[in-house]
């Protein structure tokens, strides 16, 4: 607010623009006040509405000035937000539940790798071990297994007598010779581990279809050697632990499947995010609706008692619960509020008007001073000219009596 000491200092047109800014100013401090006061307002509305649904929830009676249908309106809603709310913790839960059996089963699934590479091995050394113990044995699986690598047997043991040849005749020979029997011989050894590698994989084929668990549990119930008893418990062990990482496999496999059920129980057909939004949309149009019927039963218990103005309306109270009363005194405080700053507004709003007024007014009797200054110029004009024309008007007047005399002088001559 501008004193009369400092507007002094101004012309009327600044003191004028001062004044009027200072009222926008306020006045549109006043409509932000409203809203606030509105918003305040608006809360204590759907709290003390809340309240007493909550009341009547709670004991399940009759309670004077309640409405019905807004009461069973609140309560569907109330329960459908629940149920939404519970499926979207549901899809979270497997959700997460699902990356957990995702981890898990990626574990397992290298686990299982490792550890089918492990009996592999163990299973091969097995075999070829049996073999080798019992392979001088009447077992007719042996004797299956002998005649499937007879071939590559003789084959074999025809490489081991060149190899003995070629290297007695490098022992026996001269330094030049030695030097052509070497490739010869390394070429050798090298055919001798091909063919010794093709006859255990033979060896192990024949082994995996002969040697059936009863084959085995049979010779071992006659006692097996203490390094064949050994590699046989280790391959025990394998199996077992494999057998225990399937079954987690399929466990994890079965709780994947029942939580797939699960999310389609709830709803979920492309991805459970989606559901989870759509969900909370649905979730957040239940909540306006909520705060809609509590702020609806909240206004009208209190437009019994008060008057938008705030004032009693000369209900009584007695049957109040003490519950709302606390609720009731501060609404009555805020339509106070309001009526006191609708009434602001309103007459800030006036002297805006009225100072836009006074500035028309003004301005009008400026612009009516200058028509009237303009006037007295115009007149004072036209008296002139009205002088000029009548002195012109003689001047005519002369010039054509001259000029009539001098047409008669020249008739007569």
């Amino acid at each position: 607010v501008y004193s009369e000491g400092v507007l002094s200092y101004y012309s009327r047109d600044e003191q004028r623009r001062f004044c009027m800014d200072n009222l926008k100013k306020n006045l549109a401090d006043k409509k932000k006040e409203r809203e606030d006061l509105q918003t305040m307002l608006n809360s204590l509305y759907r709290e003390y509405g809340e309240t007493q649904f909550e009341y009547v929830l709670q004991r399940k009676e009759t309670t004077p000035h309640i409405d019905e249908r807004d009461f069973e309106a609140w309560k569907i809603l109330r329960e459908s937000r629940r149920k939404d709310s519970d499926t979207i913790l549901s899809i979270k839960t497997a959700q997460s539940r699902q990356n957990e059996l995702k981890a898990f089963s990626k574990e397992v699934d290298k686990l299982l790798n490792e550890r089918q590479h492990t009996y592999q091995k163990a299973r091969n050394d097995f075999i070829l071990l049996f073999f080798q113990t019992y392979q001088n044995n009447p077992l007719p699986q042996i004797a299956q297994i002998a005649q499937s690598i007879g071939p590559l047997k003789e084959s074999i043991e025809k490489v081991q007598q060149d190899k003995q040849e070629l290297e007695r005749q490098k022992n026996d020979a001269h330094f030049f010779k030695k030097l052509t029997l070497s490739p010869q011989l390394l070429s050798l050894k090298g055919k001798l581990a091909s063919l010794q590698k093709k006859m255990n994989e033979q060896i192990i084929a024949a082994g995996e279809e002969f040697l059936t668990d009863t084959v085995i549990k049979e010779v071992r119930g006659a006692s097996f050697p203490e390094q064949l008893e050994a590699a046989y418990l280790a391959l025990q062990a394998i199996v077992s632990k494999q057998d225990e990482t399937e079954d987690r496999k399929e466990a994890l496999t079965a709780e994947q499947k029942k939580l797939e059920e699960t999310l389609a129980e709830c709803g979920v057909i492309d991805t459970p995010q989606k559901r989870i939004n759509t969900l909370t949309e649905t979730i957040k149009d239940t909540d306006e609706k909520i705060e809609e019927a509590e702020r609806r039963q909240g206004s009208q218990y209190s437009d019994i008692f008060y008057t938008d103005a705030g004032m009693r309306t000369g209900e009584s109270l007695t049957g109040v619960p003490d519950l709302f009363k606390p609720y009731l005194d501060s609404i009555a405080e805020y339509r106070v509020k309001l009526e006191k700053n609708a009434i602001d507004i309103e007459y800030i709003g006036n002297e805006i008007a009225l100072a836009g007024e006074v500035h028309k007014i003004e301005t009008l009797q400026k612009a009516i001073a200058g028509y009237k200054d303009g006037i007295t110029q115009y007149e004072k004009l036209i008296e002139t000219a009205e002088r000029d024309i009548a002195r012109a008007e003689e001047i005519k007047l002369g010039l054509q009596e001259k000029n009539n005399e001098l047409k008669s002088q020249g008739s007569a001559d």
